[in-house]
């Protein structure tokens, strides 16, 4: 199955919420509260609304760096 180009950008960001979101609540968790038991249950109960915090600004950031961006880069 392949998805229409239009989409890339909001793909791509879901994907790096997704991703950044994982990986941060892990090492966040990790060194808050270190290998106890019951620590994948507590991380997945925190990465559940991390990701959808992640999610909203992400949006954003990815419009703001762009534009950054094109007025730092030569063309």
């Amino acid at each position: 199955m392949k998805i229409n180009k239009k989409f890339e950008p909001y793909i791509f960001t879901v994907i790096m919420a997704f991703g950044m979101s994982i990986m941060m609540s892990f090492i966040i968790s990790l060194m808050n509260i270190g290998f106890v038991d019951n620590f994948f249950l507590i991380w997945i109960r925190a990465w559940i609304p991390a990701f959808f915090i992640a999610l909203i600004p992400a949006f954003f950031m990815g419009k703001l760096a762009r534009s950054v961006l094109s007025k730092i880069i030569d063309r």
